[in-house]
């Protein structure tokens, strides 16, 4: 049964990596910063389901940043999906950037910067997903550019939320979540963080 259940995992991932990038996505790549930078991993598609389609739907006028958009499996998720939102992934390892841009080229919708999200802070984004991508120091300057751009009503979702307690402070509220993924008997944590301004 645990076979069975693998294989149709891989199976349904190797699915829509096809569909929407033409490559099997799976697989990590070490981090270019380990001071700073978490490794590159693959966001699994149950959880994108259950953050994006049963409780934090993007709304059409969003716009997404993926910050550390590694191999680009939530965009391939979301387009397999049908979503039509601008997208903008952020990913800061040059050789992982440049083949995710050249897979994902030739949807209009979606934009790969190969770059440090610190250098060119999106001036059009207001929902940021990220996958636990810095450690503490850096995620506390992502704070500070998040508290320069409140007026945009800015939504973090953050997947595997590690340092979640640098937002408990009075600039910010969270949901925390704690979830089953059924089907493969295992749980994952994520928050949505909002500013109190916004």
């Amino acid at each position: 049964m645990l076979l069975f259940k693998y294989l149709k995992r891989q199976l349904k991932r190797l699915k829509i990596d096809l569909l929407t990038q033409r490559t099997f996505l799976a697989g990590g790549v070490p981090s270019i910063d380990n001071n700073n930078i978490i490794k590159t991993v693959s966001t699994n598609y149950e959880e994108l389901e259950i953050i994006f389609f049963e409780h934090s739907p993007l709304r059409p006028g969003d716009v997404l940043i993926d910050v550390g958009c590694g191999k680009g499996r939530v965009f391939s998720y979301l387009l397999y999906k049908g979503l039509k939102n601008k997208m903008i992934g952020y990913e800061i390892n040059e050789s992982v950037g440049l083949n995710t841009a050249r897979r994902l080229k030739q949807h209009k919708n979606i934009e790969i910067r190969v770059d440090n999200i610190f250098d060119d802070f999106p001036p059009d984004g207001n929902v940021f997903y990220l996958y636990n991508p810095f450690k503490d120091k850096m995620m506390e300057s992502f704070r500070a550019e998040i508290l320069n751009i409140s007026h945009r009503n800015p939504v973090i979702i953050y997947n595997n939320p590690v340092h979640l307690s640098l937002f408990d402070t009075a600039d910010f509220t969270y949901q925390y979540y704690d979830l089953p993924v059924p089907e493969y008997n295992y749980k994952f944590q994520f928050a949505v963080i909002k500013t109190k301004q916004g």
